[in-house]
């Protein structure tokens, strides 16, 4: 775990910063604004686009360097983010917290049922993340962040309400 983080805040100290996702842009006005959890948040670009929009937010990302920054461009910015640097499977999931759970290009498999159980009757999870024909594009990448196709839907399915 150590490695890990030791590696997301090199490469942002070294200048990577997290962006405003278009996804995020297209679906959050579907979610009731109430509490929004961004995972793996980076430098909190979208979260703090989610508390201008009214959001309660909390955040959390493995870097503490990501994190510094992202509490940085929340005070710049005038808004009010519960940032927290941890990793995501030992983050505090709470049942039925959220109305909105964001999660953009992370996947930590363990996770997902955690994420589902703290969403709110109702709320939305906005996920996106490649799958295995990322290897088309970069074959090099770790199969193990790669979603199957249908993966996500198997995941989940065992949560749902229907």
């Amino acid at each position: 775990m150590t490695d890990l983080r030791a590696v997301w805040n090199r490469r942002y100290s070294e200048g990577r910063r997290s962006k405003l996702h278009t996804t995020l842009l297209r679906f959050y006005h579907l979610a009731k604004i109430g509490r929004a959890l961004d995972v793996a948040c980076g430098t909190g670009e979208n979260a703090i686009f989610l508390a201008k929009k009214g959001f309660q937010v909390d955040a959390v990302d493995i870097s503490d360097v990501a994190v510094r920054i992202a509490r940085r461009n929340a005070r710049r910015e005038g808004v009010r983010v519960s940032f927290k640097s941890c990793p995501a499977e030992v983050f505090s999931w709470r049942p039925e917290r959220y109305d909105l759970i964001i999660n953009f290009y992370f996947l930590d498999r363990r996770i997902i049922p955690k994420m589902v159980r703290s969403l709110k009757r109702g709320g939305l999870l906005i996920f996106e993340t490649y799958n295995t024909s990322y290897l088309n594009v970069k074959p090099d990448f770790n199969p193990e962040f790669l979603l199957r196709h249908g993966e996500i839907l198997e995941l989940t399915k065992p949560f749902l309400l229907c």
